[in-house]
């Protein structure tokens, strides 16, 4: 039976306690000599458990890897980052600040936010991942490290993967919130771009993050294509380049649950 472990670590360069929700596969507890490759995944309260879904749906990242595992792969550990629940989410998801959110979220009562992206991701891998390698069995090398998010999860992850290139190997961006700061994290993409790293990107043609941007579907729809052909024409080799259009599909755990199984089947295979 799977297991599934939340303690609180603090992020000391930005003073505050994060849960940490960590998914141990079926056989972790009887296959003692066995290590086990980890997704490091965002919104980490979204993951598991509809009590503490922000919106009340979830990935249900345990049925899937339970399914996984049921078909005779290896296990993997999933873990967890709950976000800055306190308002901060924008702030910790970007490492540059965007000073005009309402031009895009007209209904937010916010204009100015991001800028801690660089700390949070700092945090996990300067601590978060050496505790992790120290608690739990893990296969602690590049080949053997991910990590993955929706939205502005997505966003931090391609941030994160190509920042520390040397410590992740895949990245799982589920409906990219590029728009957040689009241009900022192009010229990062092209400045730091590596071969080497599996990409999976996807989106669906009905997403949206405020009902009265009326053009949000094509700005998110658009975005991926933009950044999958950034990719291809910075080299990118085809075989580690997965885009997934989802018709129909809109911003949601529901969906994000929907496409994690495609996740894994291209990132693990």
């Amino acid at each position: 039976m799977y297991n599934i472990e939340n303690f609180e670590l603090e992020i000391n360069t930005l003073h505050r306690k994060r849960i940490i929700r960590v998914y141990l596969p079926s056989d972790y507890s009887t296959s003692i000599n066995k290590r086990y490759k980890v997704i490091y995944m965002h919104d980490g309260h979204n993951l598991f458990y509809k009590e503490t879904s922000a919106f009340g749906g979830i990935w249900d990242i345990q049925s899937a890897m339970n399914k996984w595992e049921s078909e005779g792969r290896d296990g993997i550990i999933v873990v967890g980052i709950d976000c800055n629940q306190n308002g901060g989410r924008f702030d910790e998801y970007s490492p540059w600040i965007n000073e005009n959110l309402t031009e895009m979220l007209p209904t937010r009562n916010i204009n100015t936010a991001g800028g801690e992206g660089e700390l949070y991701i700092d945090f996990i891998v300067k601590f978060l991942k050496p505790y992790i390698d120290k608690k739990y069995r893990t296969l602690p090398d590049r080949n053997n490290t991910f990590i993955a998010g929706s939205s502005m999860g997505a966003f931090i992850s391609l941030y994160a993967g190509y920042k520390y290139n040397d410590v992740f190997s895949g990245i799982g961006a589920f409906s990219t919130a590029a728009w957040f700061k689009k241009d900022s994290l192009i010229e990062f993409l092209k400045e730091n771009f590596k071969e080497g790293t599996k990409v999976y990107l996807d989106i669906g043609t009905k997403e949206t993050s405020d009902d009265n941007n009326k053009d949000f579907n094509n700005i998110y729809l658009n975005d991926t294509k933009e950044i999958a052909n950034l990719f291809l024409n910075l080299g990118q080799d085809k075989k580690d380049l997965f885009l997934f259009i989802d018709e129909g599909a809109n911003h949601s755990e529901e969906s994000w649950k929907r496409r994690f199984p495609m996740f894994l089947d291209y990132m693990f295979q």
